[in-house]
């Protein structure tokens, strides 16, 4: 039996990432087997991120989890500098291989816990999709990134699982671990007492259904809108 010692936080950390299961994404975006409609329209930017960048000034943006880019590179498009983070290699390929001539996306294949941001702040942080996937222990460090590397009065837009949406059990973090699950859904208050107090909660709403040719609109998500403080 292997023998496990513990002498730091990522040891410890390490551990516990053994006591969920883990979603292989290369398989997911090879096989495309799930109707998800960030695949089917992989192409589309959220209707939340087309919405935000209307009314608000935004000069560079990351994003967490970005899949084949659909976010980045409309933000790119816009003339928003973008870091672009997934895990998964074919996803990033698929992305680059949809950048066209733009200069002002960089697509990373990392765990975004490691990427070296080298001291930069954004204007924005997204996550489409990804929060909900991390173990608790793995979001206490998601979110002291996110202080970390967002400018004074910066943005954070997430898209998460909502509780009582069929999208993901909603489940406490001690049960996360004993079920092994590889994803859970949120309710408004959860969010709101894991992130209130480093950030000022501009809105959370359900989002709908809808596809046009500009955008999609993702259901079983909440929506949320955060500044931070």
């Amino acid at each position: 039996m292997e023998r496990v010692e513990i002498n730091n936080y990522e040891e410890l950390f390490q551990v516990l990432d053994r006591l969920n299961e883990s979603i292989d994404w290369n398989t997911f975006y090879v096989e495309r087997g799930m109707k998800a409609p960030f695949l089917v329209n992989n192409t589309l930017p959220d209707k939340m991120v087309t919405e935000f960048v209307k009314t608000h000034k935004i000069g560079n943006a990351v994003e967490f989890g970005c899949g084949e880019g659909r976010n980045a590179i409309f933000l790119a498009k816009k003339g928003i500098d973008v870091v672009a983070v997934d895990s998964s290699d074919i996803a990033i390929s698929n992305a680059k291989n949809k950048m066209e001539n733009l200069k002002n996306v960089r697509f990373i294949c990392s765990n975004f816990l490691t990427v070296d941001f080298e001291g930069r702040k954004y204007d924005l942080v997204i996550d489409s999709g990804m929060f909900h996937h991390l173990a608790p222990h793995r979001r206490l460090q998601y979110r002291e990134l996110l202080k970390k590397i967002l400018k004074e009065n910066g943005y954070f837009l997430l898209l998460c699982f909502s509780a009582d949406e069929g999208g993901a059990e909603e489940l406490d973090d001690l049960e996360f671990y004993t079920k092994r699950n590889t994803g859970v859904s949120f309710s408004e208050q959860r969010l709101k007492s894991f992130f209130g107090s480093d950030f000022e909660i501009i809105s959370i709403e359900k989002r709908g259904q809808e596809v046009t040719e500009e955008y999609i609109d993702i259901p079983l998500l909440y929506g949320c809108v955060m500044k931070l403080r």
